[in-house]
């Protein structure tokens, strides 16, 4: 087959996957009924607060998680995308410019303290089943395809999160959802770019789709929880 040939079906496997996960993230943030109450000007900063210093924990997982997706890469182009992937979430070894330091930059600056964060477990629920998922599917590719889903949340997700918060905190350090949401998207192509070349080198597409609709159903349950945190 030819080199033109090979990258023409690649870029169609691609797109396949970015038209796929799109809608299938689209329609979980349309049935949620977090996103259904988490409106601008339905939301005040008592609330605000409490998603904050929730979600401080998730941003805390993340490194975590992309370096289980490390481990369990089983060629070069894998473990080369998740790499570079966790040293961008490290800060390119700069600890003051970890997404999680940006992250609790926004934080300070907007007041909210995260240790005064009301007690709940589903957030380490949301992080015991991806991490029991990432280890223990036989699939790296499924794995691969969990840890997806989260890429393919962030910006539309982020955005709608944003939009309430934004008028809340107007001296907060907005970085965390401006310039790190813009390296988010870069990420989504990547992981595109990736998941079509695995199913070029072998890897079904099953697979991946396995291991997204996971990380969607496991995401879908951590949004439910989290709304019945805020709003009952």
């Amino acid at each position: 087959m030819s080199t033109q040939k090979m990258q023409a079906q690649t870029d169609s496997v691609q797109q396949k996957f970015f038209a796929e996960f799109n809608r299938s993230v689209e329609a979980l943030i349309e049935r949620s009924s977090f996103f259904n109450k988490w409106k601008p000007g339905k939301i005040d900063s008592a609330v605000a607060d409490k998603f904050l210093a929730n979600f401080n924990v998730l941003v805390g997982s993340f490194p975590g998680l992309i370096a289980l997706g490390v481990s369990r890469s089983e060629d070069e182009d894998m473990r080369a995308v998740l790499a570079v992937n966790l040293y961008q979430e490290c800060g390119e070894g700069d600890v003051s410019r970890t997404h999680h330091a940006i992250y609790r930059k926004f934080l300070a600056t907007a007041g909210v303290d995260p240790n005064k964060a009301p007690p709940e477990n589903f957030t380490s629920e949301w992080r015991s089943s991806l991490r029991g998922f990432i280890n223990g599917t036989p699939s790296s590719a499924a794995a691969l395809g969990a840890l997806a889903t989260g890429e393919f949340l962030a910006p539309p997700g982020l955005t709608r999160i944003f939009d309430v918060i934004k008028p809340l905190y107007p001296t907060a350090d907005i970085e965390y959802f401006t310039t790190h949401l813009a390296l988010e998207v870069e990420h989504i192509e990547e992981m595109a770019m990736l998941l079509s070349r695995q199913v070029q080198g072998g890897v079904t597409s099953e697979e991946v789709v396995e291991g997204f609709e996971f990380g969607i159903d496991t995401w879908e349950t951590y949004f439910e929880n989290l709304s019945r945190y805020l709003f009952n």
